[in-house]
């Protein structure tokens, strides 16, 4: 296929028709001979190849995107160096691979200065396409922080009542994010130095009527993270650590696992792209590390917890379902709020 006579149409009707691949394998298609391809993985995800020496991204989202490798052709041609673009495994994907080639295919590509200027050129197309496959980062912290505390209630319950104790987890829906019995947990997360979050209306802090006519008993874990460079977890290896403890002594250890990976996919709503752990793990965004600087487990029930309330809105003419709020708590509330130990406190409430 001559680069002046392709289409978008014609490249991405070739994409979406090649054959998924097995193994470490994929199939290329080559847009500007040896310097611009287009390719398919074994998990079902498009690729752009831009060869030779490593390209720069000046968006952070786009630079966790790519890696410099040496390939190695699977029809016994010579290695090139070149630089990945991993987008997604959505059947749109394949336009998005298309469009981004074609918008590339447009410059001189002949030299490495052409290269990098072409790629710089198109990069806020490129990074436009990245934001539609992958968690924001505002929800992957919040996924790994649920994630920690459904670690911790795992670890304390008994193998054979791991499923029922992963049926408390609840954040992957609307509601509460984890619910035991009567206690009910919101977990929150930050990149910042304090617990400070965001809150879409008074209901989040505010105990609910349960069904026998008692009301719940409310919780709230705040987490601290921060990306590293060593120690810390990615996402992969959580999820991947958790599908290992609802596997152990399991009757049906792939029902099972495949029920909490569907779990893990639909976090975010309906709007949100998902992480699709089997096709995903791979991806660089998403081998970001994050430590636990902080992890707080307040009481919401404290009398010393300054909070606003239904009640208070009730006074007012404010509309409490229009309202949305920061909250910023002390690390200190009173003698005993936070929980000492909030790894215990979770086992506890997990086994309760």
């Amino acid at each position: 296929m001559e680069v002046g006579d392709m289409v978008f149409e014609t490249l991405r009707d070739k994409l979406s028709a090649l054959d998924v691949p097995e193994g470490h394998a994929r199939r290329l298609v080559w847009v500007v001979p040896n310097r611009l391809g287009a390719a398919i993985t074994a998990r079902g995800s498009f690729e752009i190849f831009l060869a030779g020496p490593e390209l720069v991204a000046t968006s952070p989202v786009v630079a966790k995107h790519l890696q410099h490798d040496s390939w190695e052709p699977s029809d016994g041609g010579a290695d090139f160096s070149a630089t990945r673009v991993m987008l997604g495994s959505a059947p749109h994907f394949a336009a998005m691979a298309a469009l981004i080639a074609i918008e590339l295919a447009r410059f001189e590509l002949a030299t490495d200065e052409a290269m990098q200027a072409a790629f710089s050129e198109v990069e806020p197309i490129i990074e436009m396409a990245i934001r539609r496959g992958a968690l924001s980062t505002e929800t992957l912290i919040g996924l790994i922080a649920e994630l920690q505390v459904l670690r911790v209630a795992l670890l304390s319950t008994a193998p054979t009542e791991r499923q029922m104790a992963l049926m408390g987890w609840r954040g992957w829906m609307q509601g509460r994010d984890f619910v035991f019995g009567r206690h009910s947990i919101e977990v929150k997360a930050t990149l910042g130095e304090v617990s400070r979050h965001s809150f879409s209306g008074v209901h989040q802090l505010e105990p609910q009527p349960l069904s026998d006519g008692n009301l719940e008993v409310l919780h709230l874990m705040s987490f601290g993270l921060a990306e590293v460079n060593e120690g810390g977890q990615c996402l992969p290896e959580l999820v991947e650590y958790i599908a290992s403890l609802l596997d152990y002594d399991s009757p049906t250890p792939r029902a099972v696992r495949d029920q909490f990976l569907m779990m893990v996919q639909q976090y975010g709503g309906g709007g949100s792209p998902g992480y699709d752990h089997d096709t995903m793990c791979g991806w660089s965004v998403y081998q970001a590390r994050y430590a636990i600087t902080f992890a707080r487990l307040y009481s919401v029930d404290d009398p010393e917890m300054r909070l606003l309330t239904s009640e208070v809105l009730d006074q007012t003419f404010a509309i409490p379902g229009s309202v949305s709020f920061d909250l910023q708590l002390p690390s200190r509330v009173s003698h005993f709020n936070p929980a000492t130990n909030w790894q215990s406190e979770i086992a506890a409430l997990a086994t309760s």
